[in-house]
Order: structure tokens, then sequence, then C-alpha cells
């Protein structure tokens, strides 16, 4: 009999230390869910802004965001006018160390592309600049915030 206390003991024993693995397994579960929002502009310019979170857990790592100009109900002259407001916008973002963001300006059409990796000191920067609104600290971006947060402006769920 007591040997049968004892594997008991081990079982349960082992039993507790799979679930506390296994729940801080699903506390550290990797996330990704795309959001995006269409406005037209007073200019008449379309755009179009697709944010995608990358989480581990709650807690976001990634930012990317995807802005889409659609200026072709513009002459070339405002077309013009409005790629390098944004050119200069870019150069704000690639100015943020760990930034990276690419255009492109072809068609009508222009492209910018910021990757953000989420840090206590990148997003700081960001915020200072005014290219990334925070609510609250800029140490830990909660994924279930943010997401919320997108929901209630105009932002859609377009992928998880």
């Amino acid at each position: 009999m007591w040997e049968g206390e004892k594997v008991k003991k081990k079982i349960s024993c082992m039993l507790a230390v799979l679930l506390v693995l296994s729940l801080s397994a699903c506390g550290g579960r990797e996330k990704s869910a795309a959001y995006t929002m269409e406005t037209v502009m007073e200019s008449g310019v379309k755009m179009t802004d697709t944010l995608t979170l990358n989480a581990k857990g709650d807690t976001v790592q990634q930012i990317t965001e995807v802005v889409k100009l659609d200026m072709t109900g513009l002459n070339t002259v405002e077309q013009e006018e409005v790629a390098e407001r944004s050119d200069t916008i870019a150069e704000q973002y690639r100015a943020v160390e760990g930034v990276e963001c690419t255009t492109e300006n072809a068609d009508g059409v222009y492209s910018m592309t910021i990757v953000i990796p989420v840090s206590e000191d990148t997003v700081s920067k960001l915020a200072e600049q005014n290219l990334l609104t925070i609510t609250g600290g800029t140490g830990e971006i909660s994924m279930k915030s943010t997401e919320e947060s997108l929901l209630e402006n105009n932002y859609t769920l377009v992928e998880e």
C-alpha cells in the first residue's frame, strides 16, 4: 500500500508540474491579428490603414502598419505634395532606432510600411514625436487593450 501512495504522489506532482507548464505555455502563446480602416480625407485621398499586431500572450511584440494613400483623384501637383508630406513622416519613423519604414509611390498610390519592434525605448520615442498614440505606460502594450481601442476607433478585424 505504501508503494501505491508513493506512485499516487509522484503522479499528482507530475500532473501539477504539467499543469503549471501548460498554463505558462498558454500565457506565452504567440498571436497575430490584423485590423484595417478606410477613410476618405478632405482632399479626396482614400486612405487604407492596416495594423498587424504580433504578440506573445497579451504582450504586443511587434506592430506592422501599412498605409496606402489612393491619390488617383488628384492632379499631378497635388499627388506630389501628398507624397512629399508622407515622405517627411517616413523620415521621422526612420530616425527612430529599430523602426523600419519603406515607401513606394506608383500609379497614384503612395504606400508606407512601418515595422515597429515594441520596446519601451522605441515606443517612448514614437509617442514623443506623435507617431504612435499610447494610453498608459510605454513599458508593455496589451494586445487585448489595443484590440479594444482599435475597434472603438473604427478599425475592423480582418485576420486573426
